[in-house]
């Protein structure tokens, strides 16, 4: 396969819901809903853990890990995202789950000059034609395309922490597969997706400067702002309920499993973490303490 694409497949694995500091130690840890990373205590747990929220993707100038960040990551014992993302499959499971379900094309979906429009900064990302990706869903494509946002100057969260975690000799796990992300997103109507990506397409000055103020708003840490401006500029999908809540309410057990083994240090996209159906919440009421530390 296409080096660039297989590595632009490990990449869109980290960004399926993209549309989607200072030196500290444990005692740190207060209450505030102004933080990137939580502590989870309580309940069954006889180590703590640590949430981190992420954003996918973003530009290089832009990525941050703060001492409290890396301190948190070195006092665990194996990282868990949102998928495995050390799995050598990943790149072939998402080739086997992107394509609509209903047998939809973009060409289809899409007028003939938003698809030409699309094929261009396929192929500034990847290098192949949109054709490659011609049954994938729109949203996924559009994760592909949103690289060139960034001028390919770009950060992963997911691949720093799976770089750290292999250097470190720590197992990494995911809590969903690349089927489920794929799935849920499916939910959303394919021709509702292709709305959002064509008006991706004709207003891509507008999507890029939506995109950094979402980029400034995580440099913040204002988690409850960051959720609001996602829903806000969701375009009508039913964002918040496909994308996150169900997906976090699946997600409660298989933390509370996970952290009862082993101390662990877990990331999500940012917006699971706030809100009366977000991450925090949820695994407050399950019983455990969570606690912002800055």
């Amino acid at each position: 396969m296409n080096q660039r694409l297989y590595s632009l497949l490990w990449l869109v694995g980290t960004i399926l819901v993209f549309l989607a500091g200072c030196k500290t130690s444990e005692s740190a840890a207060v209450k505030s809903d102004n933080s990137l990373l939580w502590k989870i205590e309580g309940k069954n747990l006889k180590t703590p853990s640590y949430l981190l929220g992420t954003i996918h993707i973003l530009p290089q100038k832009d990525f941050f890990l703060s001492e409290a960040m890396k301190q948190a990551l070195a006092s665990t014992q194996q990282v868990v995202l949102e998928l495995d993302m050390d799995d050598p499959a990943m790149g072939m499971n998402m080739l086997q789950n992107a394509s609509m379900s209903d047998g939809s094309t973009l060409d289809k979906l899409l007028s003939a000059e938003d698809y030409q429009k699309l094929d261009v900064l396929v192929k500034k990302s990847t290098g192949v034609g949109v054709e490659v990706f011609n049954k994938w869903q729109p949203m996924l494509v559009a994760s592909v395309a949103m690289q060139q946002m960034m001028d390919n100057q770009i950060a992963s969260y997911e691949m720093t922490l799976v770089r750290m975690a292999q250097e470190a000799q720590k197992e990494v796990k995911g809590l969903e597969s690349i089927q489920e992300q794929t799935e849920a997103m499916a939910t959303i109507p394919f021709p509702h997706q292709a709305k959002y990506l064509s008006e991706m397409l004709n207003d891509f000055d507008k999507q890029k400067a939506l995109f950094g103020k979402m980029v400034e708003l995580y440099k913040s840490q204002n988690i409850n702002a960051l959720l609001d401006y996602m829903v806000e500029e969701s375009g009508g999908i039913d964002f918040s309920t496909v994308l996150l809540n169900q997906r976090n309410h699946k997600w409660i057990p298989k933390i509370g499993s996970i952290a009862s083994e082993k101390s662990t240090f877990f990331a999500v996209g940012a917006g699971h973490l706030p809100g009366k159906d977000g991450v925090l919440t949820l695994l407050r009421k399950a019983g455990y303490r969570v606690t912002a530390v800055l």
